[in-house]
Order: structure tokens, then C-alpha cells, then sequence
């Protein structure tokens, strides 16, 4: 996204300093190169999107291999002062990027940084923030020591006596057109609007009027122009796979022959509170129930089918393509940049909509109720690493059927897409392995 982006630019602009502005789903490489084409003073990163902002700390090390010594900024809605200190350390030895990290909430912060790195206290302005860092690192490590020490590894863990359920089918369905009308009802109207349409902080009236006046007459012509458009095409694949734990991974079998392992998605476990990983979720590998169900896995429901997988997972994907997207650049580039940023937003809860959709039908095939179960999506807390869209791509047609690709950074293209790995059991509730 560039809508923040721009922002910071203007207000640094503004202020008299020159911004070189390189767009959106930028390559690391191409960041540095330009940074050091024009000897810039600092570097500033923008991630409106979890999945995006997993780039800043491999920009940071990247940074850090060459030797080269720029300042970083970073900002978006995806990050926070915790992730942006961490993303300040250096892998190996645990040391910090010497020029400094910084996490900016807003445009206004990026601009006092930047006039901190310019003026003549920069040494000691970097300094204090490594300081920082360095108290607030140490502090967190020993609280996550002492959670360690008082819950052990496992020892929050869903419950295992858990009936595991029995899938109308395994293996993968493609949905080559999901209905705007069913998609509809299920956009998160409040989110939208508060969120993506900038209502965060209306209350009372103002709120009143701006739902009634603006907010509702605009969605309701999105929505009708993309019924009657008739090209906006919104597509899906989901599959039902029998799976297992393993230690920290969800181990995926293959349908026809439930002892072959097809994939396995390595999750990381929480390092305090309740040291939950999303493998906890799923029957241990191995250790599963038998045919009566009365095993040592102590988790009701037949395996026999499943040969080594007691479990069963969900995996799913869904894409708006690339219309939209185009269409709403094309305003902002023609100038009616707040059409474009209200287009862009109705994009994204219409693609979080057809998730839902999907989900839906994910739970139906379980058998399993709509209030049963959470989906997860790569980029965020329990499954962290995007990268990992690759794997999937291995599991379901994203490429054949749905015409998408995944960038090497793990970023799914078109941009309005979601992916998620389902997860059926009844204690599922979402957390952050950081």
C-alpha cells in the first residue's frame, strides 16, 4: 500500500527535505541500492500488512551484511514499538543495528526522527536509542524466563479429549466463482469504515452522519457497480487433508495414502504466557486414537483411515484479482486520490469476506458448527512466517486455478488475496508467538 507512505513523504517534503519516493512492493535490494545512490540519511519502511511488515528486520540485516550504515524508520498499521526492537537485532552474536531502528506511529513521528538524525545530537540520538532497546530487550527476556520456568512448555495446551471430526471428503475443491451477493452480508461493516475509511475516532452524531450520508451511499454503489460490472471475479480453493502434530509442526498427509507426508508447516511456541503453538491443536503423530477411539492419544474419534494422521486440517485460499486494485491506483494516479483509498478498502474487506465464505464451507465439509474452530493466516501471531504460502501453493491450485502467484518474500499476488490454514478444534483461540 502507499496510502501512509505518500503522507509521510508529503509532510517530510514539506519540511524541506528531498524524498525519494520508490512506490509500493519494493524489493530489499532495490531500497539499499537507491539509498546509496543518493547518499540518503535514512531509510524509512511502510507495511500496511503483517505478512509485509516480516521485510524490515530482513532489511535491517541486509543493511548490516554490507556494512552500510542508514538509519531506519518504520511505520504502518502492521507493526509496534516491540517489533520494531526486535527488529533492530542482529542475527549470531545479539547485537543491535549500530545506526538505529526507529518505530514511528505516525507521520509526525518520522518527521522529529528524521530532524533528530539531521541535527548535531545525532550520535547521542542514536546512542540513547540503542540504550533503549537494550532495557527493553533484557527486560522481556527475563520475564519470559520466569513464564518459562513457572509454565512449562505445554503446559497451557488445548485439551486432547476432543472427538476428532469426520470430513465429507479429502482432498481439494476449487470454488471458480464465489457470488458477490452471498459475499455481501459478511463484510465487516465496522471494520470498513472505521478502519479502512478513516472513522476510527467518530463518535455520536459525527459517526451518525458519516454511516448515513457518506459511508452507506458509497457502498452501496461499490456494490452495484460490481454486480453490474460483471468482471469482478472472486475465486477460492479450500482442501481437507488428514494431519498430525509433531512437536512444533502441523504435518500434512496425503489424502490417497494418509502414512505419506506431503508438507509440514513449522510453528513457533510461544516464548511466555501460555507457551501455546498452533500444533497443539492437533493429535500428536503417532500417538493418535485407535479405531475404537480409545488410545493414547487420548483423543476420541477413528484413525484407522489416517494411518499415521490422527487429525484432520483445513487449508484455503482466495483471490479478487487484480481489477479492483488496478482501478484504484488508476484514481489515485488521476488524481481522485480519496475515491482510490475508498475503493482499496472495500477491496480488502470483500476479499476478508470471501474467507469467510470459504471458511464456512471448510466447516460444513468437517461437519463441525460456524462457531467451532478459527482460521489462521501466515504473516500473523501463531504462524509468522509467510514464506510458507510456498508450501501451500504445493497443496492447493493458487497458480493452476486461481491464476495467483506468491513473491520470494512469501507476499501473495494479487495483493487482495488471504490465505489460512483451519484449524477445527473447539479451544482455538488466537495468540502471538513473538
Amino acid at each position: 500500500h502507499d496510502i501512509g507512505k505518500n503522507l509521510v513523504g508529503t509532510i517530510l517534503s514539506n519540511n524541506g527535505y528531498t524524498v525519494h519516493d520508490l512506490g509500493k512492493q519494493v524489493p530489499v535490494n532495490d531500497i539499499i541500492d537507491k539509498a546509496l545512490e543518493v547518499k540518503a540519511d535514512a531509510i524509512g519502511l511502510s507495511a500496511l500488512l503483517v505478512s509485509t511488515s516480516k521485510q524490515m528486520p530482513l532489511a535491517v540485516q541486509e543493511l548490516h551484511h554490507r556494512g552500510l550504515t542508514f538509519s531506519v524508520l518504520c511505520g504502518g498499521a502492521a507493526i509496534n514499538p516491540s517489533f520494531v526492537r526486535s527488529a533492530a537485532a542482529l542475527d549470531g552474536d545479539g547485537s543491535l543495528y549500530a545506526s538505529g531502528v526507529w518505530y514511528c506511529k505516525d507521520a509526525f513521528d518520522g518527521l522529529a526522527v528524521v530532524e533528530a538524525l539531521k541535527g548535531p545530537d545525532r550520535e547521542s540520538f542514536v546512542s540513547a536509542r540503542l540504550d533503549e532497546i537494550r532495557d527493553r530487550t533484557a527486560r522481556r527476556a527475563a520475564l519470559a524466563e520466569q513464564a518459562a520456568k513457572a509454565r512449562p512448555a505445554g503446559a497451557g495446551s488445548p485439551s486432547r479429549d476432543v472427538v476428532v471430526p469426520t470430513p465429507s471428503f479429502l482432498g481439494v475443491k476449487v470454488l471458480d466463482r464465489l457470488p458477490l451477493e452471498e459475499l455481501y452480508p459478511l463484510m465487516d461493516l465496522n471494520t470498513l469504515y472505521r478502519l479502512h475509511w478513516g472513522a476510527k475516532n467518530a463518535k455520536g452524531e459525527q459517526w451518525e452522519r458519516l454511516v448515513h450520508d457518506e459511508f452507506e451511499p458509497r457502498l452501496k454503489r461499490y456494490r452495484q457497480e460490481a454486480l453490474a460490472g460483471g468482471k469482478l471475479r472472486v475465486r477460492g480453493a479450500y482442501g481437507l487433508f488428514p494431519a498430525g502434530a509433531d512437536g512444533n509442526a502441523v504435518v500434512v498427509y496425503d489424502p490417497d495414502d494418509p502414512a505419506r507426508e506431503l508438507a509440514r508447516f513449522d510453528v513457533p511456541r510461544q516464548r511466555d504466557r501460555d507457551r501455546l503453538c498452533l500444533a497443539d491443536y492437533f493429535a500428536p503423530v503417532g500417538n493418535g486414537p485407535t479405531a475404537d477411539g480409545t488410545a493414547g492419544g487420548g483423543r476420541a474419534g477413528s484413525a484407522a483411515a489416517r494411518g499415521s494422521a490422527p487429525d484432520v486440517v483445513g487449508l484455503q485460499i482466495v483471490t479478487i484479482g487484480d481489477e479492483l486494485l488496478a482501478e484504484s491506483d488508476g484514481m489515485m494516479k488521476g488524481g481522485e486520490y480519496g475515491e482510490g483509498y475508498y475503493l482499496h478498502g472495500f477491496g480488502v474487506r470483500l476479499a476478508e469476506a470471501a474467507a469467510e465464505l470459504v471458511h464456512r464451507h471448510v466447516r460444513q465439509d468437517l461437519g463441525i458448527p460456524d462457531d467451532r474452530g478459527l482460521r489462521y493466516s501466515w504473516g500473523y501471531g501463531a504462524c509468522p512466517d509467510p514464506r510458507q504460502h510456498r508450501i501451500l501453493f504445493q497443496m492447493l491450485p493458487a497458480r493452476e486455478r486461481l491464476g495467483m502467484d506468491v513473491t520470494e518474500a512469501g507476499a501473495l499476488v494479487p495483493e487482495l488475496s488471504t490465505a489460512a490454514i483451519v484449524v477445527h478444534h473447539p479451544e482455538a483461540r488466537y495468540f502471538s508467538a513473538d
